[in-house]
């Protein structure tokens, strides 16, 4: 082949590397003799004319496409009940029989649930995360926090699955709670992060149940364990302000002012609201006297429970002045709120606030752990399903004996967090 037909043949498959689409782009690579200006010969007169079909000639790889032809298969999920045997085992010793099969029917339902309809969800409320809208087109202050429908409906399927019910219906005698907690384990990491307001609703349920259920509380603790999707209640728990931290005597600066009614005004701001959305929450603050003075410290905190709109459905006395723009848990809206006269009723004696409020902020620990387990169950199963997907040097990764090694330990890590949750 001559030097000019080589130019001419790099010139066509450059062409047909940009143009690759036209199926039926068809070019000729002419010889010297048919290329010179000054031949009279004919292609005829060429033997080594050649009809070059540009997509037959090209089969080298990236020839239609910069992204290649390999595409890995990914990893999927698989009913999270029914595949963790080291769960299944652990009920099978502990439950009843007649509890742990009617339990676990429905556990397994609930497993199939997760894959077939709320993983989807719960990637939707990460893609979507909400944001503020302070004015209406108007210029009025509305302070609208606007949620993705995926966060919605993960609001109605926790009230459908009684994620929060279950431990108070005690419809399994003293087994309900650790029911509660093993389908929270199986929920946990397909929820979009819908359990962190369940864990405050969790623990504000514990709360009022702890305080004899009392009128005033009675319509609020029945719309918290509700499995009616249109009664379901979340809760917040405003605890954090401006100085922060695990020292709530010092860091709580909210004041509130008694009311003819028996109700009180409270004022203060608000550092780090999680599940702002929510219905209703319990919050602390500092009584003041008739002489406008407050007690410090610990003695001086009462606990309060209020509604965050009232009937009307506008807010009741909150400005929010932002969502956070957090690290992690981005579907979650979370907000600093300034408190001006919002409406409340104290529901603990008065200093009796942290103490009143312990029972929630166990409740939201134990969430927190199941929340942690649960995520580390479901990233191993994800691994485990990956290794037998991804194929590097020679073999499957799961026949690589260091990685196998490496899955073992992380099962032996979550077999002992997993019973130190449930023991």
């Amino acid at each position: 082949m001559t030097r000019t037909k080589k130019g001419v043949k790099l010139i066509h498959l450059l062409v047909a590397q940009r143009f690759g689409k036209n199926r039926h782009l068809h070019i000729q690579y002419q010889p010297a003799c048919y290329m010179s200006s000054k031949s009279t010969a004919s292609p005829a007169a060429c033997p080594d004319i050649q009809p070059l079909s540009v997509l037959e000639e090209m089969k080298m790889p990236f020839s239609r496409a910069l992204i290649g032809n390999f595409f890995q298969d990914q990893p999927r999920l698989g009913n999270q009940f029914l595949e963790d045997s080291i769960l299944q085992s652990y009920l099978r010793r502990h439950l009843p029989p007649v509890v742990l099969k009617e339990a676990s029917q429905d556990l397994g339902r609930f497993g199939q649930r997760i894959v077939d309809e709320l993983d989807t969800l719960g990637r939707e409320c990460e893609l979507s995360p909400p944001h503020l809208e302070h004015y209406d087109a108007w210029g009025r202050r509305v302070d609208r926090i606007i949620t993705c429908p995926a966060w919605k409906k993960m609001k109605e399927v926790s009230a459908e699955e009684g994620l929060v019910a279950a431990a108070y219906e005690r419809k399994f005698s003293s087994w309900s709670r650790l029911i509660q907690i093993v389908k929270l384990y199986l929920y946990t990491p397909s929820s979009g992060y819908f359990s962190c307001p369940l864990a405050m609703t969790d623990g504000a349920a514990k709360v009022i149940e702890s305080l004899g259920r009392p009128d005033a509380l009675q319509d609020a603790f029945r719309n918290l364990t509700s499995r009616d999707p249109k009664r379901f209640w979340t809760s917040g728990q405003w605890m954090t302000e401006r100085k922060g931290g695990s020292d709530v005597a010092y860091g709580t600066e909210t004041v509130a002012r008694a009311q003819a009614d028996g109700t009180y005004k409270l004022y203060g701001y608000k550092w780090f609201t999680s599940a702002t959305d929510s219905d209703m929450t319990l919050t602390l603050g500092r009584v003041e006297d008739a002489q406008g003075q407050i007690i410090p410290g610990t003695k001086g905190l009462s606990l309060f429970y209020l509604e965050v709109r009232n009937a009307k459905g506008q807010l009741n006395g909150i400005e929010v002045q932002r969502l956070k723009d957090k690290l992690g848990t981005k579907q979650v809206p979370t907000a600093e709120l300034l408190l001006d006269g919002v409406k409340a009723l104290r529901i603990s004696p008065e200093g009796r606030g942290v103490a009143s409020i312990s029972n929630m902020l166990t409740i939201t620990r134990i969430h927190n752990t199941v929340a942690a387990a649960s995520a580390m169950r479901r990233v191993i199963n994800l691994a485990r399903e990956y290794a037998s997907k991804r194929f590097v040097f020679g073999s499957l990764i799961k026949d690589h004996p260091l990685h196998m090694q490496t899955m073992a330990r992380m099962e032996v890590s979550i077999f002992f967090i997993m019973f130190f949750i449930v023991c």
